[in-house]
């Protein structure tokens, strides 16, 4: 028997022992790994002096996802970082820091410039040199054409110009229209596009006023020119097109207010910013009347956050979470194109360790240029983001936003792609009394815009079983046209749940007017949803009670609803949230917490023309707007532990002090009852699941496998000593038992360890 002990011994400690040398090489080339291994690269350079408001957008856009993709564990454990380089938005500079980028560092790509004449100089450095650049704000044509190594993620202004003045001519019904601009690249191609495009649709340009490089408007204030825009018997401008820089806008826009101007005003991407209308703040008349001098004025923008997606609402909320600060679109642009610059590495499979740099920038080049399909394409905030053969952004359509308080918000009438053109008839009166346009060399039709707000009075009678709760809320819309917003359908409204199967209508408003066109109604309803929870994670899961409806018939092409910025105050996740919890809205949820609130508007697919004789001709799926209320709720985890779990912590606990017993009275039965107990309990606890069966494993069924594990294992180490054969020798049974209470604690921290693997692993 000694013998067979010292063997035993000797084995645990050869094993025990080898353990200890595996723990020690994976510590040392962990630290090896991390500790020296390199970064990747991503240049960034455009205006970065004197806190230039644009470039730090730029910066923190793409920045923001890189957090988010290191976070992820990089590209293989390789971080991404993100070198900056100030060109002040000046070529000559431009030029220098693009040259000095290509030669003195290791970027795999460029993001930038910001303007146009800076991209276009960095540009002419980026071919030479063979490394990739995009920029998010340079819509210029002149930066990509003939420049197969420079890409971007913002619409170009040959398009920008053409869907200009389609608006112009076809929404704002004007036949006339006066043109200000710059004479630079981004001036001239936005103005003479226009021109050509307006008088193409039988428009009138009243008049084609230049700006040098060196004027302002400023100059020109004691001039004829202002004289002749207010001559209203001499000369009616029409709509006003203002395609210069940010600066010269401003002085523009100035002047005509200060006369008492009242021409309608539309400008491209440079005005069409939500800080914009700050650049007034300065002025008496704004600091008196907020909106006084932008209020009314249309533009372009690539991003409007209200009528955005989930993902887009994501960062506006983690954007200004993590800044303090509302983001202009340009921040958005520079995510996307991060978002790009990234993927395309990942495609390129970089080899950072021996880096070739004309290699492998070429390849990252190259895995660019590949992604230039739909199927293919990389999802961004607005959309799918993909390029066409000169590396410009395929872009379906423009947004175009209006200012109202100092808020940039979705103006009432957007131009967006027809989704089915076999029902288009190209056919003069016919086909305008349809409200489509031949936009370029895509059909566009006119679409209306509902703006919703939803303030939420109380969320209870939460069901896990049933994965349905009850929601006590405000609804309202504003809308024009007599379009009939407020005729939807609840998509997740919980008819199944409830007995009589209805569906839940809108009764009579409790407001209801109309003022100037605009209609207001608002509805309080009370009414059960559903929320199809996913309980892989239970007990640490995360869910979503969503309020979720899109119009009874009218498809995304004719109907959008955006968020009511202008009604609803706060549209920050972290203030609606804060104002949510002052009023007490989740006190009847008890065991959860409110982590998240989201308002956003995203496109539901329907592909059945559901037998409906007009949609027969769809040759494609129906699309709806849909408008979401989300509140995410997290299950306390701890408070769980404690009033559900406390019973199986207990029966581990007296698992493990059986070992500590003498010998002779640890009995098989005991064991065997406690691991029947904790089966009862388990049972007990997924009584709170759905009734049905969810159809997987959750993420509680592991943590009591392993316990079932640990018991079994335990029952037969004891049957092994209990053997006859081991009874006379009291000894080596007693080493079973002590090598026992070291090992359960160990699986017991394996178990841990593998929850929270399991934990950030399941969907």
């Amino acid at each position: 028997m000694k013998t067979r002990f010292k063997q035993l011994n000797r084995v645990t400690k050869i094993l025990v022992s080898t353990l200890l040398m595996l723990l020690l090489i994976l510590i040392v080339w962990l630290s090896i790994l991390f500790n020296g291994q390199k970064n990747i690269q991503i240049a960034i350079v455009g205006p970065m002096s004197d806190l230039n408001v644009f470039g730090q957008e730029m910066v923190q856009g793409a920045q923001l996802y890189l957090d988010w993709v290191n976070k992820e564990g990089g590209i293989n454990g390789k971080k991404f970082e993100l070198i900056t380089f100030d060109d002040r938005d000046d070529p000559d500079l431009a030029g220098e820091k693009a040259l000095e980028i290509a030669k003195s560092t290791e970027a795999l790509a460029v993001l930038g410039h910001f303007s146009s004449f800076a991209s276009i100089r960095g540009g002419e450095i980026y071919q030479e040199f063979g490394i990739p650049a995009i920029t998010g704000s340079a819509t210029a044509q002149q930066v990509t054409e003939g420049n197969d190594w420079y890409f971007r993620t913002v619409f170009n202004n040959h398009y920008q110009s053409v869907f200009l003045a389609h608006y112009v001519k076809q929404v704002l019904n004007s036949s006339k229209a006066t043109i200000i601009y710059n004479q630079n690249n981004y001036g001239t191609t936005l103005a003479n596009g226009f021109e050509k495009t307006f008088v193409n649709l039988g428009g009138k340009i009243q008049n084609k006023w230049s700006l040098s490089e060196t004027e302002n408007l400023e100059d020109l204030q004691n001039q004829s020119f202002w004289d002749l825009l207010a001559d209203k018997t001499q000369n009616d401008p029409g709509v006003i097109l203002l395609a210069a820089h940010n600066g010269d806008v401003v002085n523009a826009i100035f002047q005509i207010r200060q006369k008492g101007l009242n021409y309608p005003i539309i400008g491209a991407d440079s005005v069409g910013k939500a800080t914009f209308a700050t650049r007034f703040d300065e002025y008496y008349e704004e600091q008196k009347t907020p909106g006084y001098y932008s209020d009314g004025i249309y533009a372009t923008a690539p991003i409007i956050f209200d009528v955005a997606g989930e993902k887009a609402q994501y960062f506006r909320n983690e954007y200004m979470e993590k800044y303090g600060k509302e983001p202009n679109w340009i921040a958005a642009t520079y995510y996307d194109a991060a978002t790009l610059a990234v993927e395309a590495i990942k495609k390129a499979q970089v080899n950072v360790e021996q880096l070739n740099l004309a290699k492998e920038r070429q390849k990252v080049k190259t895995a660019l240029a590949g992604i230039n399909t739909e199927e293919n394409s990389i999802e961004g905030l607005g959309g799918k983001l993909y390029f066409d053969s000169n590396g410009d952004l395929v872009v379906k359509s423009i947004n175009v936003g209006v200012f109202d308080q100092q808020r940039f918000i979705s103006a009432w009438t957007q131009l967006k792609p027809v989704e089915n053109t076999r029902e288009i008839s190209i056919n003069g009166k016919e086909f305008q009394d349809q409200q489509k346009l031949s936009v370029g060399n895509q059909y566009m039709e006119k679409t209306n815009i509902a703006y919703v707000g939803l303030d939420i009075n109380e969320i209870s009678n939460l069901n896990e079983k049933e994965s349905t709760y009850l929601v006590d809320f405000f609804l309202w819309f504003r809308f024009r046209k007599n379009i009939n917003a407020d005729d939807i359908v609840f998509v997740n409204y919980a008819e199944d749940w409830l007995q009589s199967k209805a569906r839940l209508d809108l009764v009579e408003p409790i407001a209801e007017k109309t003022i100037e066109g605009v209609t207001y109604r608002c509805y309080r309803i009370k009414a059960y949803f559903n929320g199809n929870f996913d309980f892989h994670k239970y007990p640490f899961d995360v869910q979503e009670l969503a309020i979720k409806f899109r119009h009874n018939y009218l498809t995304a092409s004719q109907l959008i609803y955006v968020i009511d910025q202008l009604g609803m105050r706060d549209t920050f996740s972290k203030d609606i949230l804060s104002s949510l919890r002052m009023s007490q809205v989740f006190e009847d949820i008890t065991g959860w917490k409110a982590n998240r609130v989201n308002f956003f508007q995203d496109t539901l697919h329907n592909d059945s023309s559901l037998g409906d004789p007009q949609l027969f001709s769809f040759d494609s799926e129906i699309s709806y707007s849909r408008f979401n209320a989300s509140v995410e709720i997290k299950r306390e985890w701890l408070s769980f532990i404690i009033k559900q779990l406390l019973p199986l912590l207990f029966f581990i606990g007296v698992s493990y002090l059986i070992l500590f017993l003498p010998f002779d009275i640890i009995s098989v039965e005991a064991l065997s009852s406690l691991l029947l107990a904790i089966a009862f309990f388990h049972l007990n606890l997924l009584e709170s699941l759905p009734s049905d069966g969810i159809g997987y494993v959750v993420l509680l069924d592991y943590i009591f496998y392993i316990v079932y594990g640990s018991f079994c294992a335990q029952i037969l180490l004891v049957v092994l000593c209990k053997r006859k054969n081991l009874q006379g020798d009291t000894i080596l049974s007693q080493r079973f038992i002590v090598m026992s209470r070291a090992v359960f604690p160990t699986v017991l921290s394996i178990a841990i360890i593998f929850s929270v693997y399991m934990y950030f692993n399941m969907s």
